[in-house]
């Protein structure tokens, strides 16, 4: 611990630089910075805190604590990281929650948000990790539960030099309940095998089934959630299709990267339109960038189908789950390990197309454009899935009202 502080403490000042460059590029007010690096909410004492880092736990922490809302709870606090988290957490108009963002990870910001909220629980989503927190947690007897764990530990140098750090700050966990048997297997490297668990997927149960609103015309095909240098991987294969009347939506998975993502296409005879400018999609767009927060369920509810981002880069994918409630063909790359179960499932119940390799992807756009009962196919077993898994919810609420009233 005094190593990982001394760092944070020497990195102070690119710290402040870094946040101070998001906060700008990403028209942010100040109040971000100061929830941040002064931990200024006004948030007071709560029985129940849940933490989501971005986007994809805020989703299950919303659908929580509605669950728990139902269920007696009151004082509920949802901390998160992100902007884009917190975006999503106001549009949700929940009522009986309260929301701030979580400092960063110092240990006096830290100590004094924990004492301040002084709750009897902490619910930690999929993988975050904060040794100054979860060390104030332990001190002032708020219990930590990780639901959903999800965890792949650094690899190389920094694996071994992180490992000790790792042990000692789960060890302020009173359990970790896991989303898949190698999410685990994982976790029980670092910690006591009694205070690991498998449950299984929580987000199963929280997959929208409301329509959403068209947002273009135009028939398309999405990408959802990529990366850097994955766009460009995707658009080579897409701009192969001969006669394509498709158009390829984008939705990066931070639409900050809009600047990068322009430089990466070489944009002399390609259509582009953008839509944070409100530009147009006309007959003869080729590729639309959706930077927008907030619109990935319209845009894959409307698609042909989809190709899930994170997965044809080393990033380990991103969840497929709300295409696949949505009845969607969903194709990944061969980098999953993120969701290692998850995809063998529906691999195994043709559920599923994964790409090993993105000089395949012409050849499949080809094959589902052509066959539309092909899709089909995918589609209803890819919706099957999901529906057979929706009460994973009520395992969760049983285990979390043992440790609240424990």
């Amino acid at each position: 611990m005094l190593i990982y502080n001394f760092l944070l403490y020497l990195l102070y000042p690119i710290i402040l630089i870094r946040l101070a460059i998001y906060t700008f590029k990403n028209s942010l007010s100040l109040s971000y910075i100061s929830h941040k690096l002064l931990n200024s909410t006004s948030i007071k004492k709560k029985s129940l805190w849940i933490h989501a880092a971005s986007v994809g736990e805020m989703k299950i922490a919303i659908g929580l604590s509605q669950e728990l809302l139902k269920n007696g709870y009151k004082d509920i606090l949802i901390t998160s990281n992100t902007p884009s988290s917190k975006y999503y957490f106001d549009n949700s108009q929940i009522k009986g929650v309260e929301h701030c963002y979580l400092p960063l990870d110092y240990y006096l910001l830290t100590k004094n948000l924990v004492n301040k909220i002084s709750a009897k629980l902490l619910i930690v989503i999929e993988t975050e990790v904060w040794p100054n927190l979860y060390n104030s947690c332990k001190k002032n007897g708020t219990k930590i539960l990780i639901i959903n764990g999800r965890f792949n530990a650094p690899k190389g140098i920094l694996g071994i030099l992180s490992k000790n750090l790792y042990k000692n700050t789960l060890d302020n966990v009173e359990h970790v309940y896991t989303k898949s048997i190698k999410d685990k297997e994982s976790y029980e490297k670092f910690l006591n095998e009694t205070k690991v668990s498998n449950i299984g997927n929580i987000k199963y149960s929280f997959l929208s089934n409301k329509s959403n609103q068209k947002l273009i015309d135009r028939k398309y095909v999405l990408l959802a959630s990529s990366h850097h240098r994955e766009e460009i991987i995707i658009i080579k294969e897409w701009l192969k299709l001969k006669s394509n009347k498709y158009l390829l939506v984008i939705v990066p998975r931070h639409p900050e990267r809009l600047g990068d993502i322009l430089s990466d296409i070489p944009l002399s005879g390609i259509n582009i339109a953008i839509r944070s400018k409100d530009e147009k999609v006309r007959n003869s767009t080729q590729l639309y960038i959706a930077d927008t927060i907030g619109e990935l369920e319209s845009f894959i509810e409307y698609c042909e189908f989809t190709i899930f981002g994170g997965s044809f880069v080393d990033v380990g994918g991103h969840s497929f789950m709300e295409a696949a409630a949505k009845a969607k063909t969903i194709i990944v790359g061969p980098y999953m390990y993120n969701f290692i179960e998850e995809t063998e499932e529906f691999l195994k119940n043709n559920a599923l197309i994964m790409c090993q390799k993105p000089i395949m992807l012409k050849n499949i756009f080809e094959k589902l454009f052509r066959s539309k009962s092909k899709r089909e196919v995918f589609e209803k077993c890819a919706k099957k899935l999901v529906q057979e898994k929706r009460f994973i919810i009520n395992d969760y609420l049983k285990l979390i009202d043992t440790h609240f009233k424990g």
